[in-house]
């Protein structure tokens, strides 16, 4: 048998999925495991193990797993430190007193109704930790 018709027994056996899998690579490594004239050369085993490496689906699903996973750890890792500025500038402004509003704008580079913003919402997150404890 030759290489095409090795090639049409292993895409039936992806049960017409092919496009999901590297079958050249495939291919290339049964004619390395010894193929000549069938998949039923080899075992089973050895048979899927192949496939399995050239599995170009399931190879972008897991990338794609794992970027939503370095996201998730992003933003969390944003979120507490949107929180952590917020109530840092409410700390800033309340412990300059008088003023305090319009030096933190200054020193940062953000407008006066910005800093004011993220301040007042760190004094309810503030707020929310006392209510609770």
């Amino acid at each position: 048998m030759n290489r095409t018709d090795i090639a049409y027994q292993v895409s039936l056996t992806l049960g017409g999925h092919d496009d999901s899998f590297d079958l050249d690579a495939i291919l290339d490594d049964l004619a390395e495991a010894g193929v000549t004239d069938s998949v039923d050369d080899v075992d089973d085993d050895t048979y899927w193990e192949i496939v399995r490496r050239h599995d170009i689906g399931a190879q972008a699903e897991e990338k794609a797993e794992k970027a939503h996973a370095d996201y998730l750890k992003a933003e969390a890792a944003y979120k507490e430190a949107t929180v952590a500025r917020q109530v840092a500038f409410a700390q800033a402004i309340d412990a300059m007193g008088r003023g305090g509003n319009a030096i933190l704008c200054n020193k940062i580079g953000l407008s006066a109704p910005t800093v004011k913003s993220i301040a007042d919402r760190g004094r309810e997150v503030l707020a929310n930790r006392k209510e609770s404890k």
